[in-house]
């Protein structure tokens, strides 16, 4: 299994105008993902809830008809409810209520039309790790929809799964506290269902749970796991299941034709053990192997190997195509299959391919093929590229021209090579191209635009027979040539001609596409342009009043720092007073004692005055003066 991601340990702002929410049930909506529809809504988004099930599933065992449609309509009045409390609007598919798994083409098509006529930005769909086998069911349907032959999802829709009743594994959490409130009362609305389970309270704790990994005062978020459209046309269902940590148990599938799986092999043992867990994990279980050691030494056969296992040593090695051979030469099944022990299938891989032959007239088979290119790092080979470079229906006239069928995602009814012969051993490498040019003179080849398998590449390994690039063989050109040679009979003027405009349609097509996308670009460009102008001057004016804030508060700091100076000084004015006003009491009681000594002394000199001593006194001092 990859590795899975870590918790995140901060919140992401989702950012889109649209939104589709496919919701399996009613209610799954606000328990899953409420709390980023709310965000979304409150932004100016328009979001669509569309409900995949008819929600009547949970009606008593004992309701008749009438009663379950009586217990649907009304969950179908309060999922409107709830939809309108989260400002967003709602649709129906009314598929029946815990039987969505049996109907996955049907509820895939109305994805895809929804998709169509909606064009969201962005798609929020239960992730697979539910219980609920309806939420698998949905994301399933999802997988099948944008895998699909001629599916028009745009590239860059973004995809986030959310949970419901089982923990995801997230790379995305969105904060949500603030919303709360308003989804309990949009969960309210689903009073049929409260009434059944409280599910409130566990949707809350799910989200107080997730808020774990962030910095204290994050009161809750809600978990996504982001993916991109790529993500699933690069993934078979059971690859992408993997890559999300959900279990995806194997149905196998014991009838059937029997099947010869060919394996080349030389001196390769741990990508040979990767090749052969992966066909011991085939949900298709009329397998036999037939492992092919091309010269190299004695490969380790796994004692518990879950089918029948015949090792061909051959000694010397015979090359790509000798090996090949003897693989055919033993083969006992009414198919035969390739697989190099540098590549992988997936575990429906031969039960998509048998039921591709079973049609009608179908003789050969193919699928597609996720290229995965791994480089070599400090800590070992580590996976850098997945894309799908392989998809293309069939065409008997091209492949006359360039091989696009990789041999590992073939079937092919052994009776053919009664009537083509075998692989060319003269053929260091495109032995497998000559012998499919020689199978399409024979019949037609059926395609399902499915990825089932992995066609690896290693750089830097020297495990691949053209190199890390595929011109670097010095006789590229010459053997190709040789191929092309050795069928010029059938490449006719027509045929050619034919080959020439539909690769000149293809490339028309390819320039316009890729003039829109630039067009697009340059308008992306010129909205981000003015968007950073504006953030940059909104950013300035930011700036600005931030230093005008910063000026108010020194001026107001300076003016705190006077008052209070202001303040002492008027309290010292206070104090003076106050002591003045004690000196002055003191001053007057000085005086009134003063006074009243004099007043005293005045008393004494008229009493003095008065007598006859006195007055001898005066007349005496004034004969003196005479």
């Amino acid at each position: 299994m990859p590795p899975l991601p870590p918790p995140p340990g901060s919140t992401t702002a989702i950012h889109a105008r649209s939104a589709l929410v496919l919701a399996p049930h009613f209610d799954d909506e606000v328990l899953g993902c409420g709390g980023l529809v709310l965000e979304l809504t409150g932004a100016g988004a328009s979001v669509h809830v569309l409900f995949i099930s008819d929600g009547g599933e949970d009606s008593r065992p004992t309701a008749d008809s009438g009663d379950r449609d009586a217990y649907v309509e009304t969950r179908r009045r309060e999922a409107a409810a709830a939809v309108e409390a989260l400002g967003a609007t709602s649709g129906e598919l009314g598929f029946r209520d815990g039987a969505l798994g049996q109907q996955l083409d049907e509820i895939s098509e109305a994805i895809s039309e929804a998709l169509t006529e909606r064009s969201p930005e962005l798609l929020l769909v239960p992730a697979p790790t539910e219980r609920s086998a309806d939420h698998r069911a949905t994301f399933a349907a999802v997988h099948r929809c944008l895998t699909a032959p001629g599916a028009s999802a745009p590239e860059d829709l973004k995809i986030l799964l959310y949970e419901v009743n089982h923990p995801l594994y997230p790379d995305v959490l969105v904060a949500v506290e603030t919303h709360l409130p308003a989804l309990e009362a949009a969960m309210g609305h689903y009073r049929s269902q409260l009434e059944r389970h409280d599910y409130w309270p566990a949707a809350l704790g799910r989200r107080r749970f997730r808020a774990h990994t962030l910095p204290s005062g994050t009161g809750a978020v809600e978990a996504y796991r982001s993916l991109s459209v790529d993500d699933f046309k690069t993934h078979s269902r059971s690859a992408l299941w993997r890559l999300l940590g959900a279990p995806d148990p194997p149905e196998p599938i014991g009838e059937g034709p029997l099947v010869s799986v060919i394996v080349r092999t030389r001196d390769r043992p741990e990508l040979l053990a990767e090749a052969l867990e992966s066909l011991a994990d085939s949900r298709y279980r009329r397998l036999e192997v037939l492992l092919v050691n091309d010269g190299g030494a004695a490969p380790e056969v796994p004692g518990d190997f879950p089918f029948p296992l015949e090792l061909i040593d051959l000694q010397p090695g015979r090359g790509r195509a000798g090996a090949a051979n003897a693989g055919l030469e033993n083969a006992r099944g009414e198919y035969v299959a390739f697989l190099d022990d540098d590549d992988r299938i997936e575990p429906e891989h031969y039960a998509t391919l048998v039921d591709l032959v079973g049609a009608a007239g179908v003789r050969v088979a193919y699928t597609d093929a996720a290229v995965v290119v791994f480089e070599l790092g400090d800590g070992g080979w580590r996976q850098t590229e997945r894309r799908l470079t392989y998809s293309r229906d069939f065409d008997a006239d091209l492949l006359l021209f360039d091989n696009y069928i990789p041999f590992h995602t073939l079937l092919i009814e052994r009776n053919l090579i009664e009537e083509v012969g075998t692989l060319d051993p003269d053929l260091p490498f495109f032995e497998d191209w000559d012998w499919l040019i020689r199978l399409a003179r024979k019949t037609p080849f059926h395609h399902r635009a499915t990825v089932t398998c992995e066609y690896r590449q290693f750089r830097g390994g020297g495990h691949h027979i053209l190199g890390d690039g595929g011109r670097e063989r010095d006789d590229f050109l010459a053997m190709k040539a040789e191929v092309l040679g050795r069928h010029r009979s059938l490449i006719e003027p027509a045929r050619l001609a034919a080959v020439i405009d539909g690769l000149r349609a293809e490339t028309v097509a390819a320039q316009e596409e890729g003039g829109r996308l630039r067009r697009e670009l340059a308008a992306e460009r010129a909205s981000f342009h003015r968007t950073n102008g504006a953030l940059r001057a909104s950013e300035d004016r930011r700036r600005q009043l931030e230093a005008l804030d910063e000026r108010s508060q020194e001026r107001g700091r300076e003016l705190e720092a006077r008052l209070e100076d202001r303040a002492r000084h008027v309290t010292e004015l206070e104090r003076q007073i106050r002591e003045l006003h004690v000196h002055q009491g003191e001053q007057g009681e000085a005086l009134e004692a003063a006074y009243a000594e004099i007043r005293r002394l005045g008393e004494l000199i008229e009493a003095m005055e008065a007598t006859s001593a006195w007055r001898l006194h005066q007349k005496l001092q004034g004969l003196k003066g005479g």
